[in-house]
């Protein structure tokens, strides 16, 4: 497929297909409701959505509807940490201090990469009591814990470790992580409805799966509220210091303006592009900074799935398509990974007429 074939190809065919799709998969998930966005270089070329951010007041979801990012936060604050690199506030090799009672050597390169050998979430157990820990107890955390490998010698998923990243932000910034996340990132790329930590203002109503057995009062699971027809409300929203790792907001239209950053078509000042294309680049065990690499469709990929308060996330960058998607939805049951694929085939199948 030419450049020029997909352009055209995508101006004329694309935005009822998108919506024919999304709304497809919406019915197929049993989701209330999805947002989602297609860019292709500077352009975007489809932000839509379907059902419903809100079935009790029956609000409907838009690409303007506030949602939870998850864990594309992290890729926020990666890009975060590489703006102070770039302007001399950070290195990568610069040791974290008061962490493994400074035994680790850990390092802003490590936090980064999820190589820093500590643990997933440590030992705070929110998920199950929805009480997030503040700046202190974090900070006790982080010097009292063991690793569970040397830094750098092991990939291990960790929200500590970007929670820790995102403590280094504001010793460096003197700011909260929200304000940071503002200056940094969300001015400069004109990321207007997005912020941290929650709760968003006007947030899509995060559900259960219908029929999901909500846990008793004996064993409790984060943040479950009332009960909405087949479904639970999910109510939690401000992850406190674990913001940098999952604790964001966004809609769909503002992660139009951060894919095209990440794909070097937005703002030139925001990162150099050595550093950009750093983020997408596969270093140890498969990662960028921020994001995993991989393949799909035979060709290269840069992606990050995300989950907070019954919100369900993806980013999927085609970085030889140059093709930029996110798909954001308000269920716990959602896959927005498979609606992500799907909207990428759908724009590289159009020229053959297979949509």
């Amino acid at each position: 497929m030419t450049v020029t074939s997909l352009v055209t190809a995508l101006i004329v065919t694309a935005v009822p297909d998108y919506q024919s799709l999304l709304d497809q998969m919406q019915v197929e998930q049993d989701i209330p409701g999805v947002s989602a966005v297609v860019t292709y270089k500077n352009k975007v070329y489809f932000a839509g959505a379907s059902g419903l951010a809100d079935i009790e007041s029956g609000r409907e979801m838009s690409a303007d509807t506030v949602m939870y990012a998850g864990s594309l936060t992290k890729i926020m604050t990666a890009a975060m940490t590489l703006r102070l690199i770039n302007n001399g506030k950070l290195a990568l090799t610069d040791d974290v201090p008061g962490i493994s009672n400074g035994t680790g050597n850990v390092n802003i390169f490590h936090l980064l990469t999820h190589t820093s050998g500590l643990d997933r979430e440590g030992d705070f157990g929110y998920w199950f009591s929805a009480d997030f820990p503040d700046a202190s107890a974090l900070d006790r955390y982080l010097i009292n814990t063991e690793l569970h490998s040397p830094p750098g010698e092991a990939s291990r998923y960790s929200n500590i470790g970007y929670a820790a990243l995102g403590a280094v932000i504001e010793r460096v910034t003197g700011d909260g992580y929200g304000s940071a996340l503002h200056a940094q990132l969300f001015e400069p790329l004109n990321m207007n409805a997005s912020g941290a930590p929650g709760p968003g203002p006007e947030v899509a109503r995060g559900y259960s799966p219908i029929g999901r057995v909500i846990p008793t009062e004996e064993r409790p699971f984060a943040g479950v509220g009332n009960r909405v027809g087949d479904r639970h409300l999910r109510e939690y929203h401000n992850a406190r210091a674990m913001t940098p790792a999952f604790g964001a907001y966004t809609t769909a239209n503002d992660m139009a303006e951060f894919v095209q950053f990440l794909l070097g078509f937005g703002p030139h000042d925001v990162l150099p592009d050595e550093l950009r294309r750093q983020m997408l680049a596969p270093k140890e065990f498969g990662r960028g900074l921020g994001l995993r690499s991989g393949r799909l469709n035979d060709h290269r990929v840069a992606r990050h799935d995300g989950w907070f308060a019954a919100h369900r996330s993806h980013l999927l960058l085609d970085l030889e398509a140059n093709v930029g998607i996110v798909v954001l939805a308000n269920s716990d049951n959602a896959a927005p990974a498979l609606i992500a694929e799907a909207l990428l085939a759908a724009t590289l199948d159009i020229e053959s007429g297979t949509q």
